[in-house]
């Protein structure tokens, strides 16, 4: 019956050979392997076991090709899909991440490597045949950062629930993920055509390690969250996965919305890595030099692309692609806010949400640096508009000034720095989150669509990271994911009977219940986690749910509506 299966998959003669010889290696040495295998139409894998966090036995496939490594010639081109396996393939370790200028380390080195189109899976150790719901997990990092590192993003947690497999996939970032000349040469956004060929990976393979790819939900947090909502909105994406999460992100946001001019980011880059003659190329030669420039270079180069600090933060983006690409090769045919608002998106059950301190990613670098904020209060309307990714005239920034600094002098101060936190949560990440699930339950009309806010403050927070301080600073971005994945090359394990461990469990089971059930919505607008005041050990003092449109929300809405629409062409 195995032998005649394979045949019914069509394989090619050496992908077939390779099934073949993983099979009967299989039978020999059933009862007594060590490691964990799969069979796929591409060839056999060897895996690991671990251990999840109430200490049970799971089975991870680590550092998975879904794609040829796209170096030299392949720099800066759509994905190819790997080369079947011959032998068994050692899925032991985790692949290399992807080239880029490291943001967790103080020194900002240049890690991982152009050859980095890998994934991993994990699934629970089951007797039952019956086929499990898939997550998959698209990581965040403002498209220049980030890996899918079991270190930092691991599954112990999510497989502790034993419903689901976990897929963690990488793409390319920045400069390789993200370039584009404004033609059919490079159109762009290769960075997210990886995704595309990793979900189709899933679709492909994701039934051998006993996944339903019928039953598959995207998520992803900062811009893995947006990239989810590209993915809803990409013609390419369309039949590729049934459930979304978006965490703390949108393609909505100022600073995921495609540039104007890609070419003359282009330029640039080449120019700030030695193409003196940049402006003169065509974009075939321009294309040609920098595909021969030393990655490592280019990786570096990046931040020096910036015109004020750490301002523009996302450089390299999704963009529309030229209508010289064809149709069928487009991610991005259009402006994301059109796409959106008139209902050119795949209906599937949404859960989207934020923290309440989102800006601190953003906030805290410049409040702990008193130079910068020193240039940001005697030049605020200056830079204002560089920080927020606005074209805004000295109105709009006093607009935004009486808002949030009303009647203070210097503006920012010591007492009142909370305010910039709220500003830039609300600007960045509130207002486009909010936006975009007002604006999917008109298109679709699913008001089952949930809102959920996490606003637990435990132990351990990013902003140890953002600010190199242990002052409290609330629930910042990315918070919510240390509840959701073990970090331990960033934070230290939480006690069994700890609160931390009792929010966890919740947390998690909210977010894989959604992805697990069918019917995953239930009729209600926001669920909130947050603080048991006082302590309590009952669970559900640590959740609520409200029902109705917040006001919070909607004034949130109106008043950055104001701000963009009077800084943007609404669409270009």
């Amino acid at each position: 019956m195995w032998f005649r299966s394979v045949f019914n998959m069509g394989l090619g003669t050496a992908a077939l050979l390779a099934a073949l010889c993983c099979g009967l290696a299989m039978q020999r040495v059933s009862g007594q392997q060590r490691h964990p295998r799969v069979c796929t139409d591409d060839g056999c894998l060897q895996g690991i076991s671990m251990t999840d966090v109430k200490n049970a036995r799971f089975e991870a496939f680590l550092g998975v090709p879904f794609a040829k490594p796209p170096v030299g010639e392949l720099r800066f081109k759509n994905p190819l899909p790997a080369e079947p396996m011959i032998g068994d393939y050692n899925a032991t370790e985790s692949g290399p991440a992807c080239l880029q200028r490291s943001e967790l380390d103080p020194d900002h080195s240049i890690i991982g490597s152009e050859d980095c189109l890998y994934l991993n899976v994990y699934r629970p150790k089951r007797d039952s045949t019956e086929l499990l719901p898939v997550m998959v997990y698209i990581h965040g990092g403002g498209y220049f950062y980030g890996s899918a590192d079991p270190a930092i993003y691991g599954p112990e947690r999510i497989l502790a629930t034993q419903q689901v497999l976990l897929v963690t996939i990488q793409y390319r970032l920045g400069v390789f993920g993200f370039l584009s000349t404004g033609d059919a040469v490079v159109p762009g956004n290769a960075g997210m055509h990886d995704q595309v060929l990793a979900l189709k990976w899933v679709q492909r393979h994701i039934r051998s390690y006993g996944g339903d790819p019928q039953l598959v939900t995207i998520f992803g947090e900062s811009a893995g969250g947006a990239s989810v909502q590209f993915h809803m909105i990409s013609p390419l994406s369309r039949s590729l996965f049934h459930k979304a999460i978006i965490m703390s992100g949108s393609a909505l946001a100022a600073w995921s919305l495609p540039i104007d001019d890609p070419l003359a980011l282009a330029r640039r880059q080449a120019k700030l890595v030695g193409v003196s003659e940049a402006d003169e190329l065509s974009t075939t030669e321009l294309a040609d030099v920098l595909r021969y420039i030393d990655g490592k270079v280019l990786a570096a180069s990046a931040p020096h692309l910036r015109s004020w600090f750490e301002h523009p933060i996302v450089l390299y983006r999704p963009v529309i692609e030229h209508k010289s690409v064809p149709e069928a090769e487009r991610f991005l045919p259009d402006d994301p806010r059109r796409l959106w608002t008139e209902g050119y998106l795949v209906d599937v059950p949404l859960l989207i949400g934020t923290v309440p301190e989102d800006g601190a990613v953003v906030s805290l670098p410049i409040l702990h640096n008193e130079t910068v904020l020193q240039e940001l209060n005697e030049n605020f309307v200056k830079l204002f508009p560089t920080l927020l990714a606005l074209n805004g005239t000295p109105d709009v920034v006093n607009q935004i000034k009486k808002r949030y600094f009303t009647g203070s002098s210097p503006m920012i101060t010591k007492e009142n720095s909370q305010q910039l936190t709220k500003l830039l949560t609300d600007a960045f990440l509130k207002y486009p989150v909010y936006l975009t699930q007002l604006e999917y339950i008109n298109a679709t009309s699913r008001e089952q669509t949930t809102q959920y806010s996490f606003e637990f403050v435990g132990r351990h927070s990013f902003s140890s990271l953002y600010s190199q301080s242990n002052e409290s600073h609330g629930v910042v971005h990315q918070d919510e994911l240390i509840y959701l994945f073990r970090m331990p090359e960033l934070f230290s394990d939480f006690p069994d009977d700890s609160a931390e461990a009792k929010m966890s469990s919740l947390w998690t089971e909210f977010i894989v219940s959604f992805a697990s059930k069918s019917q995953p919505i239930e009729r209600v607008e926001k669920v909130t986690f947050k603080n048991a005041v006082p302590p309590s050990d009952d669970t559900s003092a640590l959740i609520s749910r409200d029902s109705g449109l917040d006001t919070e929300m909607l004034d949130v809405i109106a008043f950055w509506d104001k701000i963009y629409n009077s800084s943007y062409i609404a669409y270009h």
